[in-house]
């Protein structure tokens, strides 16, 4: 038993020991060096979406097609809704009732019974060229990145799968003229479209290329059209707030119920943005007509008779405008010195004379480039009552290209005056080297040679403190 005794304890003391070996950290061996660390995991890291290019072309092609299926289904449901509502006819017909709407939507115009309506509702091609642009731009993506070809290959692939069956369904619904129409007017608005959406993805604009100061003039024409639509945008809502009363009471005396509302205020959102730019000519002075020998605009208002439609409703009374129309000829002058403005600061360098010129021409392309959409938004909504409807075109030329012109000549002159007193104090307190990089090497040079003993002379005498035998000793320090 003692020869047992003294071998459990020297069993428990050897475990003892073990153990301790085990769990004490071992820190005099530093060849292995554990640590936990999470892993990383970087989804889609280095992946590329460039697809060969029988695949981005089919989804160029696939744009264009459902683009033109989703714009037909859209049109034509709304018809078929509203034929569902205990509307007289037969599937069939709502069918090529919608049918014919897409075609307007189109610009094809649509023969609705006996009625002829060219009038396109910018509405819904805006939807549709928006809904082009998207597409455009997700098929471009998937395009090789150094490839110059894949913009313009996307663009005509997208705009051949939208036109074929729009001049197909054309054909077979309206006719020659039909399709011609519609395939003329998507044309540059399906190919805009397209292009615009994939020089936004690759962001890659032809403008890239051009000089400094012209990139400018796409942009500042386009900000005077903008500035425009919100200007026409605010006359709708002004003659719509200050006729609310009787746009309340021809909604109650039209009754329409539930699906008729719906259907009204779909069709009016459809013509939103032709009553926009009509509400901007009204605002540049000529206004628009209504059909009928009326005419509308800050001057004087006559009309005929007009449709029960609420949208009308903002049209002034009849008899001569008031004063504080004329407030609204305001726009065009600040849209003309929009479109100068953004020209003129591309050219820091111009002369007075320049930013005159420059900003007359920015003006004037604004002011052609507004009479171009105001003739888009012009058509009829049959062929007596309501023919003719829009802005009136020679008009609105002459206004908005002596408007903004002469505004966009006046905002280039007063800011070419402005800057340059600017740009003169600002060559009086340049140093040599500015003037150097400024061109007048001539001037400096001589400056100098003038200056040049008086800067060595002055350049000894921090050291006049010093002893004179130092001053004396190092004549060379002091020369050079």
């Amino acid at each position: 038993m003692g020869v047992s005794g003294r071998g459990v304890a020297a069993l428990w003391a050897s475990m003892g020991s073990v153990m301790a070996s085990l769990l004490s950290p071992r820190r005099d061996r530093g060849d292995i060096d554990l640590a936990a660390t999470e892993p990383t995991v970087v989804v889609g890291a280095g992946a590329s979406d460039e697809l060969p290019t029988v695949a981005w072309l089919a989804l160029a092609a696939g744009a264009g097609l459902l683009t033109a299926l989703c714009g037909w289904v859209l049109v034509t449901g709304l018809v078929v809704a509203g034929w569902l509502a205990d509307e007289p006819g037969t599937l069939g017909q709502a069918l090529t009732v919608g049918t014919e709407l897409w075609l307007l939507a189109n610009g094809g115009g649509a023969t609705i019974g006996a009625v002829s309506v060219t009038l396109i509702p910018w509405g819904v091609t805006l939807l549709v060229a928006w809904l082009i642009s998207r597409a455009a731009g997700y098929a471009a993506r998937h395009g090789s990145a150094e490839s110059p070809t894949v913009t313009p290959m996307v663009c005509i692939v997208t705009t051949l799968g939208y036109l074929v069956p729009l001049l197909a369904i054309g054909l077979l619904v309206g006719g020659p003229m039909t399709a011609l129409r519609a395939g003329t007017v998507m044309l540059v608005v399906v190919s805009t479209a397209s292009a615009w959406g994939c020089c936004r993805t690759r962001e890659s604009w032809p403008t890239d290329t051009w000089p400094a100061w012209s990139r400018a003039v796409p942009r500042a024409v386009a900000a005077a059209l903008l500035l425009m639509f919100a200007g026409g945008a605010a006359v709708l809502a002004t003659g719509l707030a200050l006729n609310l009363e009787r746009m309340t009471t021809m909604m109650k005396a039209l009754d329409a119920g539930i699906i008729g509302n719906v259907a009204l205020l779909v069709g009016q959102l459809a013509y939103a943005p032709n009553a926009i730019v009509w509400a901007a000519s009204y605002a540049i002075g000529p206004g628009f007509t209504l059909g009928n020998g009326s005419i509308v605009s800050p001057a004087a208002t006559e009309l005929g008779v007009l449709p029960a439609i609420p949208l009308l409703t903002a049209v002034p009374d009849v008899g001569p405008g008031a004063v504080s129309h004329l407030w609204w000829l305001a726009l065009g002058v600040a849209a003309g010195a929009v479109a100068a403005t953004l020209v003129v600061l591309a050219r820091p360098t111009a002369r007075f004379d320049e930013t005159t010129l420059v900003g007359g021409l920015s003006g004037v392309l604004a002011g052609v480039a507004f009479t171009g959409v105001a003739w888009l938004t012009s058509g009829d909504l049959g062929s007596d009552l309501l023919a003719g409807l829009g802005p009136q075109l020679v008009p609105v030329l002459v206004m908005s290209t002596s408007t903004m012109g002469l505004s966009g000549a006046v905002c280039g002159l007063v800011l070419g005056l402005w800057r340059r007193p600017r740009a003169a104090r600002t060559d009086e307190t340049a140093t040599p080297t500015q003037q150097v990089a400024d061109g007048n090497e001539d001037e400096v040079d001589d400056r100098s040679e003038l200056t040049a003993p008086i800067t060595r002379r002055g350049a000894s005498r921090p050291d006049a403190s010093a002893a004179p035998d130092q001053s004396a000793d190092e004549p060379t320090q002091q020369i050079g």
